[in-house]
């Protein structure tokens, strides 16, 4: 004889191990997305070297803030500078300016980029 009984599942056990199965892999996707989107924080537009004008007109309007300061130093509109994320993304640009909701953004050579500040481990002034 087995130590442990053969018995079998009855229609209620399998549909209540679907239903339980459904809830926890929803669970996951929520959580996972929730995760995503607290994890984006940064958005970047890429632009040809044709379109710098109205990047520059784009920046200047979007973020019309000319100031901030970060851990002692201040940046202004144009400033270069060197920003490491808190993923360790290194952005090498000129600080265009900020929003009234703390976004700031960055002007690359290729791209421009809105970061918020508690995404930022270190800026540099070049």
């Amino acid at each position: 004889m087995s130590a442990f009984p053969l018995t079998l599942l009855t229609q209620n056990d399998v549909f209540f191990a679907i239903v339980v199965a459904a809830i926890i892999f929803l669970v996951c996707k929520v959580i996972s997305a929730v995760y995503h989107m607290s994890s984006l924080r940064a958005s970047i537009i890429p632009y040809t070297p044709g379109e710098l004008d109205s990047m520059l007109d784009t920046c200047y309007r979007a973020f019309p803030i000319e100031s901030f300061d970060f851990k002692g130093n201040t940046l202004r509109r144009g400033t270069t500078v060197r920003v490491t994320t808190t993923r360790q993304v290194i952005i090498e640009g000129q600080f265009m300016g900020r929003t009234e909701s703390e976004v700031l953004c960055f002007l690359t050579d290729t791209c421009m980029i809105a970061q918020t500040p508690n995404a930022i481990q270190e800026i540099q002034i070049l």
